[in-house]
């Protein structure tokens, strides 16, 4: 007990906690996510932790150490290196994970790779977070592919070539001081998450690790982020390798069910054909919309507006919602409603996109069950920019959906626990339109939108109308929650069919890990 307090005392001040593993980071946040507690958002991540739910985290990772009977006991319970004192804390695990499987379009899977991962405390205001790791892989097919078109590894970054074998170095971490419980300033190089989804069309972690420094101030209701970002446009041929973000986010919860979220984002080149261009000090203003600001500095940047809210419904059950604005002109977005059939429709500046979803934890009674089904809908070129070096984009890789843009998806998933087993089955649908002919229709950000066939006419799944079909199913059984030790396995199946092509593969996989991030292959 006398080590659980401390390490609340700790926790308490510095308040940002770092994720587990997918499956197991879903029934850690049962009870954060029913509290109503007004100091509580939901929708940034990684998030701030409540001093009323350090305790209770503690207490649920202990429910996976067996009895003091069993030999895994001993086992199971703390982290690899665990050192906490009042004024110093200090947490080290092992990163490794051994994946190996095999398909039916796939031929060898295999995912091998190993690092360190740790937390390191100096009184109550400063935390250091890192994660090193490194390996080899080979992916599924569809994996394979991207990572031979685009030259990285989804989710994780640049790739080197090793005979069959693509290997691979993802160093993450950060720097934290909180001065003060309504203030927290972090520095480091990671990725960030807002919204309450599976996917997020305003910022996910679909992209590898950048740079940032991110400001962050609660009070009262509210949780107002300020994150300045340096991405990379790794593209041969490109004008410039380094591209900047400046990005404001607010939230504020109303009551103790409803929270909504203002967002917006600009893009920008470090350098550009004038030279270099370096940070543009009218975008420091934390206070200001950037739209004037870039409208008044006759400004060809990337600007994206975003609206993003959440509603509890019941005890722990969330309705939410996010509404993205890359460009937005009334009178072409609602010409199709004049009646006037003489004006043309279908202008190719409506790059606007949404996102409806549900999830919840134990429905109708079904205790450490849980649900989500959620519906997203892009319009052909959002995200995109003339020059591609400013679009919304990292490493080659989307910032928000992995799909880019000209699309609908529904994803369902449900997940259980059961003692240490953990379960999910996913089924994720997706329609999108390819470019063909050298034309773009808006699908893949990378490509100018002054490549498009015309002004009007353009609608939704323009292009190569292709398919989508993806079921996943997987288990796995916890050994040590602390350092998220697991065996896992599981089967794939992928379809994507169009009038030109179908790709079929059926893959299964088995393994142990204990490593954080997710596979990165639901696309």
């Amino acid at each position: 007990m006398l080590v659980l307090l401390a390490a609340a005392s700790i926790s308490n001040a510095q308040q940002i906690t770092d994720a587990k593993s997918p499956l197991l980071q879903t029934f850690l946040e049962e009870e954060f996510s029913g509290s109503g507690l007004s100091s509580v958002h939901h929708n940034i991540r990684p998030f701030v932790q409540h001093p009323q739910f350090v305790l209770a985290n503690e207490e649920f990772l202990s429910t996976f150490v067996p009895g003091e009977k069993s030999r895994l006991h001993k086992f199971s319970k703390g982290h690899f290196v665990d050192v906490k004192k009042k004024w110093f804390g200090l947490v080290l695990d092992p990163i490794f994970h051994s994946m190996v499987g095999g398909g039916s379009g796939s031929g060898l899977i295999t995912d091998l790779y190993g690092g360190l991962r740790g937390d390191i405390w100096m009184t109550s205001k400063f935390k250091a977070h890192f994660d090193l790791k490194g390996g080899a892989y080979r992916g599924p097919a569809h994996v394979q592919d991207y990572m031979n078109t685009w030259g990285v590894r989804p989710g994780f970054g640049e790739i080197q070539r090793q005979g069959e074998l693509s290997t691979f170095f993802m160093p993450t971490g950060y720097l934290s001081y909180t001065p003060s419980e309504h203030f927290n300033v972090q520095a480091g190089h990671d990725k960030l998450f807002i919204g309450t989804g599976y996917r997020s069309l305003l910022l996910s972690d679909n992209a590898s690790p950048y740079s940032f420094l991110k400001l962050d101030t609660r009070f009262w209701k509210i949780r107002y982020v300020n994150i300045f970002a340096n991405f990379k446009d790794i593209r041969p041929g490109a004008e410039s390798s380094n591209k900047l973000g400046t990005f404001h986010y607010l939230s504020l919860n109303l009551g103790k069910r409803f929270n909504i979220g203002l967002f917006e984002s600009i893009i920008w080149q470090a350098q550009d054909s004038s030279g270099v261009r370096g940070f543009e000090p009218n975008y420091i203003n934390p206070i200001i919309f950037y739209r004037p600001v870039e409208m008044s500095l006759r400004s060809p940047d990337n600007v994206i507006l975003g609206l993003d809210v959440r509603m509890r419904i019941g005890k722990n059950h969330h309705l939410y919602g996010q509404l993205i604005l890359d460009e937005l002109k009334f009178s072409e977005m609602f010409s199709s409603l004049s009646g006037d059939t003489s004006k043309p429709t279908g202008w190719w500046g409506n790059k606007q996109g949404f996102q409806v979803g549900l999830k919840g934890w134990s429905p109708f009674g079904l205790k450490n069950f849980y649900y989500q089904t959620e519906f997203n809908w892009v319009r052909p070129f959002t995200y995109t920019h003339y020059s591609v070096e400013r679009n919304y984009g990292h490493n080659n890789q989307p910032l928000a959906h992995p799909l880019g843009a000209n699309f609908i998806e529904s994803v369902n998933v449900i997940r259980f626990r059961k003692n240490n087993w953990l379960m999910e089955a996913k089924f994720i649908y997706a329609n999108y339109g390819l470019d063909t002919g050298g034309v773009s229709f808006g699908q893949n950000i990378y490509r100018s939108y002054g490549d498009r066939r015309g002004e009007y006419d353009n609608t939704m799944i323009q292009g190569l109308d292709t398919e989508l079909f993806l079921w996943q199913v997987r288990a796995e059984y916890v050994l040590n929650a602390y350092w998220d030790l697991r065996i896992m396995a599981g089967f794939n199946t992928r379809l994507e069919t169009s009038a030109l092509h179908r790709k079929e593969d059926i893959y299964v996989f088995f393994g142990i890990s204990t490593d954080l991030s997710r596979p990165f292959d639901d696309f």
